[in-house]
């Protein structure tokens, strides 16, 4: 008797019995985005090479050994994961015609990685990773026994034969309708291949926790409350004063936004000034249209994780939500147990799956949830179907990733029924480009928007830029007299050095001149979230969130406070970026209207400014700059904003097919992977090209939002330390609370960074698992720091 895994208590799960369980579950998964049958057969055989004596005895020897009986088995060195996937690319199917041989190619791959990642089908030399491994017997020990007792289990109801006629007419409708759409079959194809290898991967994961808790799995996916959830909100919205035309702008983009929430679902673009209301209009738009398509989660994404406390906060209060409901998951923690760790294994089973009705998460999460190649980052995929997505700020979407960013929504909105909204006071022209996004028509969800526009004006763009620059002196003394002039002043640097450079320039200032009275603040990644959050709430009013103290405020921050703050200084000084940073600056000043007449917000350059490794900003820079040599009346008009952005994306669009290595394409590796099927043509094999040719592992190793190679640390800002002693004490089940929990105090970090530390000897590891900075290295002004500096550090509470 084949058995799947034994319990903590003993029980003992019988393999028969997981496949079909699991089977039945990725079924209606697989449903939401017409592909039942693919991700039932997957999921029917994925556990196939259970069917072993060698496995049974290493699941008993693995039980006795956490009690101590017996020497420790290393987990995972009995594979079962490769003969299911033989057993279907063995079926003499993949001969019969080409969309037979695909569809026995998807299934293989995901049953063949399901305990990991999505290999390479086809790499970009040529080696056929997938095809190798499925022809050798290395790989699928004990395979003619496992098939037998398989097949003698008549696990398969319906004929094998029969079941791959059916994933064959599911990925024929796919190609189908890509080719009226005219969307790219090949980069659908390998989306398909995702959302199948998603849905087996939680499946087969979710099944299994059931059994250990002893919980019957779902059989049927359920619609959150959203008219509760709905209601909240127009509770809380019905507070709101309607007393001035700023709140009478806002008011009505919130009013629109409800109307529109009866669209059919698709994809629109949200196109608000600054100031305008987006995140509560937006959610307003969401919670409705969702109850009306009968929706299962709102996902809200937004441009950077130092934000994504304050939006969550803004939510939360919104909906009247209570930490107890849990019907909300921030997901922003970078902290991930490490693959090889035993505990890791089983921890994956309470890993987040993005099944909470309401998701705030950020760009970074959301796209390499989709372009990774492993199992724990796919898992959550085809929750991403029948979804209402928000994307907030749409215009910090990195340049590289513009045409992947692309397919994407058109792949869930066209296979999985999700609704996009595009938000952003700059609407970047991401509908324009070689590999569009398909906008819905119309595609604006308020159609005219030009009258709020002309009414939020609310700043002045002056050009302040010289030749050669500021110094970093000649910069403290302009923000100086600025600050004396409007009472408080915000001062956005393009680089985390220069601000904390002009910040000691001002604190020197000031602690030489003894009557200067300034609350001086600095904002940076290299602050945790919750320092950041709190150095914020610490210049606004209590009970007014949306005004400033009334003390001589000067704020000196990265980019971070462009999106998604909601708070309003009298100056603003920008350093020379794109124009839509520009704009997003201009959106933190007189942001409710303070001066009727207008504020002024100055764009100054730095003389020693290096932006070689922010490619993004320095072009941005370049094109701005030329706009600014015309002296045009309004920098921030639709006109001139579009001007930027064909500009901007005409001087890069060879680079939004996402380049690596300086040897091809990430989209391409993901759809035709020319390379690699001409290495393997010019290799001499006489077998035939694999029906499946992208380069998963490949494309997933190399695809990073953000620069790779970050790590996160905790630091002992706060209850950071209090965390780290426990989750070091903290029994399995809590950990994943105490994960989440650890985002909101963790700093990420370059490797020569970490190198600087290490050299300081200011990190030490709990559990082999996670970095802690010692305390002598986070300063309470600036963050993480490099050397031990006593005037600058961390001192308490």
């Amino acid at each position: 008797m084949s058995i799947s895994r034994i319990a903590a208590d003993g029980r003992e799960q019988l393999t028969v019995d997981h496949l079909k369980e699991t089977a039945e579950y990725a079924s209606i998964l697989g449903g939401k985005f017409r592909s039942s049958a693919l991700v039932r057969t997957a999921a029917l055989l994925h556990d196939m090479g259970k069917f072993s004596d060698e496995f049974v005895q290493y699941l008993r020897i693995s039980v006795q050994s956490k009690k101590g009986g017996v020497n420790a088995v290393r987990r995972g060195s009995v594979i079962h994961a490769t003969q299911g996937a033989k057993y279907v690319f063995e079926a003499g199917l993949r001969e019969k015609e080409l969309l037979l041989a695909l569809s026995t190619e998807i299934i293989a791959i995901c049953i063949a990685g399901h305990h990991g990642g999505l290999m390479d089908s086809i790499s970009p030399q040529g080696e056929t990773s997938l095809r190798n491994r499925l022809t050798t017997d290395k790989d699928a020990l004990h395979y003619k026994e496992v098939r037998m007792a398989f097949e003698k289990e008549s696990i398969l109801a319906e004929n094998l034969k029969d079941l791959m006629r059916a994933c064959r007419e599911e990925l024929s409708g796919l190609i189908e309708v890509c080719k009226n759409e005219k969307l790219n079959i090949l980069f659908m194809v390998h989306m398909l291949v995702k959302s199948v290898f998603s849905c087996l991967v939680d499946s087969d994961r979710y099944t299994a926790y059931c059994f250990e808790i002893g919980k019957t799995p779902e059989v049927q996916l359920s619609v959150p409350p959203w008219e509760e959830y709905a209601a909240q909100l127009e509770q809380h919205i019905s507070t709101f004063p309607i007393d001035s035309e700023i709140a009478c702008i806002r008011h009505d983009i919130s009013r629109k936004c409800l109307n529109a929430s009866v669209r059919p679902c698709g994809v629109y673009r949200l196109y608000v000034p600054t100031g305008g209301g987006k995140t509560l209009s937006s959610l307003r738009f969401a919670l409705n249209h969702a109850k009306e398509h009968s929706q299962e989660h709102i996902i809200y994404v937004i441009p950077y994780l130092s934000v994504l406390d304050q939006t969550a906060k803004e939510i939360k209060k919104a909906l009247q939500y209570e930490d107890d409901k849990e019907y909300i998951l921030e997901h922003h923690s970078n902290f991930v147990l490490p693959d090889d760790d035993s505990e890791a294994q089983t921890y994956r089973l309470f890993t987040d799956r993005w099944d909470q009705p309401i998701i705030i998460t950020t760009m970074v999460q959301f796209m390499e949830s989709v372009y990774s190649h492993k199992g724990g980052n796919l898992r959550k995929l085809h929750n991403m179907m029948n979804a209402v997505l928000i994307f907030d700020e749409v215009q910090s979407l990195p340049i590289k990733c513009v045409h992947l960013f692309n397919d994407t929504i058109n792949y869930l909105h066209t296979f999985g029924n999700c609704t996009a909204l595009l938000c952003t006071a700059t609407q970047p022209l991401i509908d324009k480009v070689e590999r569009p996004i398909r906008l819905s028509s119309p595609p604006e969800l308020i159609a005219d928007t030009s009258e709020a526009f002309k009414k939020l004006k609310r700043t002045r763009i002056v050009d302040k830029t010289e030749k050669g620059g500021y110094s970093i002196e000649a910069l403290r003394d302009f923000v100086l007299e600025k600050l004396d002039a409007a009472g408080n002043c915000l001062v956005i640097l393009n680089t985390k050095k220069d601000a904390a450079n002009l910040y000691h320039a001002v604190e020197n200032y000031i602690n030489e001149n003894f009557k200067t009275q300034i609350k001086l603040v600095h904002l940076s990644t290299s602050m945790c979230p919750a320092h950041r959050l709190e150095a914020i709430d610490s210049m606004q009013e209590e009970g007014n969130k949306k005004m400033l103290k009334c003390e001589r405020i000067l704020c000196i921050s990265t980019q971070l406070i462009e999106a998604g703050v909601d708070i309003s200084f009298a100056c603003v000084v920008r350093a020379l970026a794109g124009l839509d940073s520009i704009a997003q600056a201009a959106g933190r000043c007189n942001r409710n209207g303070e001066e009727p007449n207008g504020r002024d917000v100055y764009i100054v350059n730095l003389a020693e400014e290096n932006l070689s490794k922010l490619p993004d900003i320095k072009c941005g820079s370049d094109v701005t700059s030329r706009i600014l040599d015309e002296s045009l009346d309004d920098l921030l008009s639709h006109e001139v904003m579009d001007r930027y952005y064909q500009e901007y994306f005409y001087k890069r669009k060879v680079e939004m097919d996402y380049p690596y290595n300086n040897t091809g394409y990430i989209y391409d590796l993901l759809s035709g992977n020319k390379k690699g099927s001409g290495e393997y043509i010019n290799s001499g094999d006489k077998a035939p090209l694999p029906a499946l040719c992208q380069a998963f592992q490949t494309a997933g190793e190399q695809f990073h939002v953000i620069e790779k190679g970050t790590t996160s640390i905790l630091v002992p800002y706060r209850r950071g330390a209090e965390i780290a002693e426990e989750y070091s004490a903290a029994k399995l089940r809590n950990k994943p609370k105490l994960l989440r929990e650890m985002g909101r105090y963790s700093v990420s970090l370059y490797p020569h960074q970490m190198h600087e530390l290490e050299k300081e000897q200011a990190l030490r590891l709990i559990d082999g698992e996670i970095f802690i900075l010692e305390k002598d290295y986070y300063d309470l002004k600036l963050g993480v720091v490099f050397q031990r500096e006593p005037e600058f550090l961390y001192t308490g509470r």
